[in-house]
Order: C-alpha cells, then sequence, then structure tokens
C-alpha cells in the first residue's frame, strides 16, 4: 500500500478535521432551518383550524357560545405556541446545552439511558432529525384535532387512526386547504332506522376532516425554507463523502501501522529468539 505511515497519519487528521467542520456548519444550517419552520409552522397551524371553523365546519362553530368560542381561539394559540416552542428545541444548540445541563446535573450512572441519543441529536444524520421533526408536527397536528374534537367543531372520528395511515403513503397530494385531509365516510343506519326503512338503500355519507402539518407542504409554500432544505441535502452528500473518505484512510493508517509493527518484531526476533530456537 502506498503512502509513508506518518504521511497518511496527517492525512486522517486533516480529514478529521475537514469532517468536524462540516459538521459544525451542518449543526448551523440545522439551527438556521428551524428557526425559520418554527414560526412558520406555527402559523399554518392557527390558519387551518381557522379555515376548519370557518370554511369546512362553519355551522358547528357558530352554534358556540361567545366565551366557548374564545376559550377556543385561546387553546388554538397556546397549542399553537407549544408547536412553535417544541420545533425550536429540536436546534442542535439547544440539545447540546440540554445536554450539558443533564451532564451537571446528574452523574453517570444516574443519567437515562436516552441521554446520550440526544447528547448525539446535534450531529446525527438528516433521517434522525427528520424523523423527530415528524413526530413533532405529527403531535401538534393530533393535538388541535383533538381540541376542535372536543369543541364539537370536528365530527367523531379516529383521528390518530388517519394521520398514521397518511403518515405512511407516500407522493401524499396537496388538498385543497394545506394541511387538512378531508374524506366522505359512509354513516351506518342506526339499528331504529334499520327496522323502519329499506336496508338496501344506501348509507348516507358525511365528512370527515383532519389537520396533518406535513412538513413537505410546508416547504412547498416557503420557498425559502425549501431552498434551506436543499442546502441541507448538499452539506449531507459532502458530509457522508468526508466520511467515506475518512474510513478508507483510518483503514490505510492501520494497515501501514500493523506492517510496520510486524517487522519490528520480527527484526527484533531474528536477534534474539529466533537464534535461540535455531540452537
Amino acid at each position: 500500500m502506498s503512502g509513508s505511515l506518518e504521511t497518511v497519519e496527517q492525512e486522517v487528521l486533516a480529514l478529521q478535521g475537514l469532517l468536524m467542520g462540516t459538521l459544525q456548519e451542518m449543526r448551523h444550517l440545522y439551527d438556521a432551518y428551524l428557526q425559520v419552520l418554527a414560526p412558520i409552522a406555527r402559523q399554518q397551524l392557527i390558519t387551518v383550524s381557522y379555515q376548519v371553523c370557518t370554511q369546512v365546519f362553519p355551522e358547528q362553530f357558530l352554534t358556540l357560545e361567545e366565551g366557548d368560542r374564545q376559550q377556543l381561539q385561546q387553546r388554538i394559540y397556546q397549542l399553537a405556541l407549544s408547536l412553535e416552542a417544541a420545533i425550536l428545541r429540536l436546534q442542535p444548540h439547544q440539545q447540546e446545552a440540554s445536554a450539558q445541563e443533564d451532564a451537571g446535573e446528574e452523574s453517570a450512572a444516574a443519567v437515562p439511558d436516552d441521554s446520550e441519543d440526544e447528547a448525539e441529536d446535534s450531529i446525527a444524520p438528516d433521517d434522525s432529525l427528520q424523523k423527530k421533526l415528524s413526530k413533532t408536527l405529527y403531535r401538534g397536528s393530533l393535538k388541535m384535532n383533538h381540541l376542535l374534537q372536543r369543541a364539537a367543531i370536528l365530527p367523531p372520528a379516529p383521528i390518530a387512526v388517519i394521520l398514521d395511515i397518511a403518515s405512511k403513503a407516500e407522493n401524499r397530494p396537496l388538498g385543497r386547504i394545506p394541511h387538512l385531509l378531508t374524506m366522505m365516510l359512509e354513516e351506518q343506519q342506526t339499528q331504529e332506522n334499520a327496522n323502519t326503512e329499506d336496508k338496501s338503500a344506501n348509507p348516507a355519507p358525511h365528512p370527515i376532516a383532519a389537520i396533518y402539518l406535513q412538513l413537505e407542504e410546508l416547504e412547498f409554500q416557503h420557498p425559502s425554507l425549501a431552498h434551506q432544505r436543499s442546502q441541507i441535502r448538499e452539506l449531507e452528500s459532502r458530509l457522508a463523502s468526508l466520511q467515506q473518505q475518512l474510513h478508507k484512510k483510518q483503514r490505510q493508517y492501520l494497515t501501514l501501522k500493523a506492517s510496520r509493527v510486524w517487522w519490528q518484531t520480527w527484526k527484533a526476533n531474528e536477534a534474539n529468539h529466533f537464534q535461540d530456537a535455531a540452537d
């Protein structure tokens, strides 16, 4: 294998420096991306809630007493603020600060099992952040749906099941109202109707809706956000290439070092052990 041990060692150190610099750049990009995304998600959650109450189910909203409407709006605003804060907590610098506080307050034996994962979040691959971000948007959407159901705005429906199905679907089409899933379900006849009406009659459909903030739609609606995501992907590609190069160079270093140690040991044995064995 070409290259001296010392030369390869310097190349390893140089690649490690490049890798650390790229990781630091990645952290800054993630911080900026989430800083822009958080208020957008907050506003979109409020906006889609407004559209549900005024465009999809206006009758249900108008049946509420004035005090109930005020309380509903206050809780909508609070949930939107909570979502914004949850997204900001995913920022690498926030998670690093949290990990350092935990390390200072608790001994290593008392730290929960997932503390190490949190400490590594700042340099985790994009798919790790993507999963956490998707879960955060999912939870925020689920809470808002449950709030609107309790207020009798949204009709009863298994919201969690609907969101789970939507989250697993690929190439989800953009709806008429962004971040709102709508469908028609066939309403089953009651037992009383079954006894008095023709059982062959088609069941009446009724609308079902569910709020579901989706990252793809947020980026589609906000080009600046999509541009930041594109920069992150480009940096990830560079990071993956550097990691590959570093792994290859570290392997070369170990091979050269093992070869050098082998021959040093061999020469020492030639002068001592091999001669004694021959005697």
